[in-house]
């Protein structure tokens, strides 16, 4: 059984309680009452969050914005706060519709989430310091590149020649409000349209890095674990594309910067992967002694393909 007071929600005892399997960080519920009311219930991993005053901040700042219409916003305390000092927090469940979602209805969603969120200003807090930021990424991977096996000095020096290029991006990047995991698994298809869910990592960031996370999870030709490669679907790309600037109009004054942002995101996971492995892969998960850097392998492939997609100069 959890830890949660439901008490503190105005409900009794659940008389079921399944947890939810899928998700790599958070631990999660479906509650079921007597009187029919399904919720979720979840628990922030305080290891991996752990500024949670900021996560509840954001919370309420979305539930007061106009992109509250488009997430599935948590279930207030009867104290008005979102999370217990556990970290529990209740959502509503949201049944959803077994429906096909197109690369351009996803993309379009992205796209006016991003448009909401970035509406006005709100004083939205950092939950992960430069979560999708090159410059540190690259910061970490210099402690470490000298531990580099030989067999891998060819993947090594093609990250690195790759660094300037990106880290100059970097510093003409435009700031904004950003969800920081947009992917098809993100969003739910219920009666009322597309929700955002998984809300923890949105926080300020830069302009693109949602439509990066959107193009790396659904027009990759493979999954980043196999070790065949990988590259992007262009007709993806541009149905993503499409669909967020019809979301988000004005983004489009910026295609030459967010087209960038892909190729940029994958670089940025390929150092993230190399690093890890370098330090002996005390990060990410690994099934057998290569696979982060089969890994970065992956992604650096990715990398090759968005650039020549993107026409990504300098």
């Amino acid at each position: 059984m959890t830890s949660i007071n439901w008490s503190e929600w105005g409900r009794p005892a659940p008389i079921s309680l399944t947890p939810v399997t899928g998700g790599l960080i958070n631990e999660s519920f479906r509650a079921e009452f007597d009187s029919g009311e399904v919720l979720f219930a979840q628990r922030v991993n305080r290891s991996v969050f752990r500024d949670l005053d900021a996560i509840e901040q954001n919370l309420i700042l979305l539930r007061a914005s106009p992109a509250s219409v488009l997430a599935v916003n948590p279930v207030s305390r009867l104290d008005g706060s979102i999370h217990d000092a556990e970290g529990w927090r209740v959502q509503p469940w949201i049944h959803e519709a077994a429906q096909q979602a197109s690369a351009y209805a996803c993309g379009q969603f992205w796209g006016k989430f991003n448009r909401l969120l970035n509406e006005r200003a709100a004083p939205w807090k950092t939950v992960l310091p430069d979560f999708h930021s090159a410059a540190l990424r690259w910061e970490q991977w210099t402690s470490v590149r000298q531990l580099v096996p030989h067999e891998y000095s060819e993947l090594k020096s093609e990250l690195e020649d790759l660094a300037p290029m990106f880290l100059t991006l970097e510093l003409k990047l435009i700031p904004a409000v950003q969800h920081h995991d947009a992917k098809r698994t993100n969003m739910l298809l219920s009666t009322q349209g597309f929700r955002a869910i998984d809300l923890d990592t949105l926080q300020p960031g830069y302009l693109g890095s949602d439509f990066a996370d959107l193009v790396r999870s659904m027009a990759a030709r493979r999954t980043e674990d196999d070790p065949k490669g990988n590259s992007a679907e262009p007709e993806i790309v541009r149905e993503l594309w499409d669909g967020y600037i019809n979301g988000w109009p004005d983004a489009a004054a910026h295609e030459g910067t967010m087209l960038r942002m892909p190729a940029y995101l994958s670089w940025v996971q390929a150092l993230r992967f190399a690093a890890d492995a370098a330090h002996g892969s005390t990060y990410y998960r690994i099934d057998y002694p290569e696979h982060n850097w089969v890994r970065a392998q992956n992604q650096l492939e990715l990398v090759r393909s968005l650039l020549k997609l993107t026409r990504f100069t300098a």
